[in-house]
């Protein structure tokens, strides 16, 4: 192995756990303040698009209900809440939510492919499987917490999100 392949090892690991404190700790500062987010995860962009979707689970371990009621991020034009339903007709329909997601005291709210999930649009650059991205989470009572979200192209293990598509 060249020295350079070695260096470029060492930087890859070293930025990979730089991610994961990182990630650690805004978890960390999320549950301080009454409120869990975890199984976050965003779909890569396909081709040259600069849209995708992004999945989490979070817990309300406040004292009083929350309310999800936006999601910004300086790397994209827009985030919304969207929600999917199954319409009569047996087409599925995705919409905006315009009054937020609420969760009430010790609820889990579970944004996966297929339900809710955060739409993300504008993006300034195309999105890889291997990246991350940053949005800040807005909550009625909680306020904002910004996470670290990892790219990925299938849900994380153990996030019951399977691998449809939102």
């Amino acid at each position: 192995m060249s020295r350079l392949h070695l260096a470029e090892i060492g930087i890859a690991l070293t930025l990979t756990v730089a991610a994961l404190l990182f990630a650690a700790l805004t978890v960390w500062a999320a549950e301080a303040s009454g409120v869990a987010v975890a199984d976050v995860w965003v779909r890569p962009t396909i081709g040259q698009g600069r849209a995708t979707a992004a999945y989490m689970t979070i817990v309300n371990k406040g004292d009083e209900d929350d309310v999800l009621v936006a999601v910004r991020s300086a790397e994209a034009k827009s985030v919304e809440l969207h929600q999917t339903t199954m319409k009569a007709d047996g087409i599925m329909q995705m919409r905006e939510a315009k009054g937020g997601f609420p969760i009430a005291v010790d609820a889990t709210l579970k944004l996966a492919p297929g339900g809710m999930h955060l739409m993300i649009m504008g993006l300034d650059e195309a999105l890889a499987d291997g990246g991350q991205f940053k949005l800040i989470l807005e909550f009625a009572n909680t306020g904002p917490i910004e996470i670290i979200v990892p790219v990925r192209a299938n849900a994380p293990a153990g996030s019951g999100a399977g691998d449809s598509h939102h």
